[in-house]
C-alpha cells in the first residue's frame, strides 16, 4: 500500500514540475495578444516599451520605528489581561445595586410630572364647545357606487 502512494506522489511531483517548467521556460518574453481585442494595439506597444531599471538603492530603508516581537508580546499579554480582568468584574453576580435613592430622588425631582386634578366646569363646557365646532365642520364622505 504504501509502495503505491509513493508511487502516485513521485508521478504527481514529476507531473507538476514538468508543467511548472513549461509555464515558466521564457518569464521575460511577452505573451501573445488577441488581435481581436479593443486595446491589442495598445497592448503590443506597451509591451515593446522598455521601462526604468531599478537599483538596490530605490529600496527603501528598514523602518525603525517598527515593534520588536517581546513588544508585541507584551501588548498581547496585557490587553489579554485587561480583558479577563473586565470579563472576571463583568460576571454574573458580581455586583450589587446600591445606594440607589440618591438617584430616584434626583430622577423624580427632574421628571416634575404635572399635578392631576379634576377637570372644571370650565374644562368641560371648552371641551364641548370644541367637539361641537368640529362636528359642524364635519362632512359626511362620498357616497360610493355599488
Amino acid at each position: 500500500m504504501n509502495g503505491e502512494t509513493r508511487k502516485i506522489v513521485r508521478m504527481g511531483l514529476i507531473l507538476g514540475f514538468a508543467a511548472g517548467a513549461t509555464a515558466c521556460a521564457s518569464p521575460f518574453s511577452s505573451g501573445q495578444v488577441d488581435p481581436s481585442s479593443p486595446v491589442a494595439a495598445a497592448a503590443t506597444a506597451a509591451a515593446k516599451v522598455k521601462g526604468p531599471r531599478r537599483k538596490f538603492a530605490d529600496i527603501p530603508a528598514i523602518p525603525t520605528d517598527v515593534p520588536t516581537v517581546d513588544q508585541i508580546r507584551a501588548s498581547v499579554v496585557q490587553q489579554q489581561a485587561a480583558g479577563a480582568a473586565l470579563n472576571k468584574a463583568t460576571a454574573p453576580n458580581t455586583w450589587e445595586l446600591k445606594d440607589s435613592e440618591s438617584y430616584a430622588a434626583r430622577a423624580r425631582r427632574d421628571a416634575n410630572p404635572p399635578a392631576l386634578a379634576a377637570p372644571t366646569e370650565a374644562d368641560r363646557a371648552n371641551t364641548e364647545a370644541f367637539a361641537r365646532a368640529a362636528r359642524g365642520r364635519a362632512s359626511a364622505p362620498p357616497s360610493q357606487p355599488q
